[in-house]
């Protein structure tokens, strides 16, 4: 179960707050005027928690590619492939062109 320290107690003892964390394997709570506003952890314990919130930011980008899918695909019904390929080639030429007439690109289009 965390430990529960005030700010002022954490900033006086935190040397023994790292012992804590580091020999109990638990996490300390730090308190300003009774309200949890940060959390020591163990290093491992942190990655664990950036692992999670990887995971779930992965997670929810492609619910949100799943979702668009679906929009796009009932917007296109009625959209054959040949005409799909030539939207996708008219677009990635104008986007070619718009990257190299800002200088981001260097492009020659004729292959010379």
């Amino acid at each position: 179960m965390p430990k529960t320290v005030s700010a002022n107690e954490a900033k006086n003892r935190l040397g023994s707050l790292l012992g804590y964390v580091s020999e109990h394997g638990d996490e300390v709570i730090v308190e300003t005027y009774g309200k949890p506003k940060a959390v020591i952890m163990s290093y491992a314990a942190y990655e664990e928690v950036q692992a999670l919130r990887g995971q779930a930011q992965r997670a929810d980008a492609l619910e949100r590619l799943r979702r668009l899918q679906e929009r796009t695909a009932a917007r296109n019904q009625d959209l054959t492939e040949v005409a799909a390929i030539e939207i996708a080639e008219r677009v990635s030429h104008e986007l070619i062109d718009d990257l190299a007439a800002r200088g981001e690109i260097r492009f020659d289009r004729d292959g010379r």
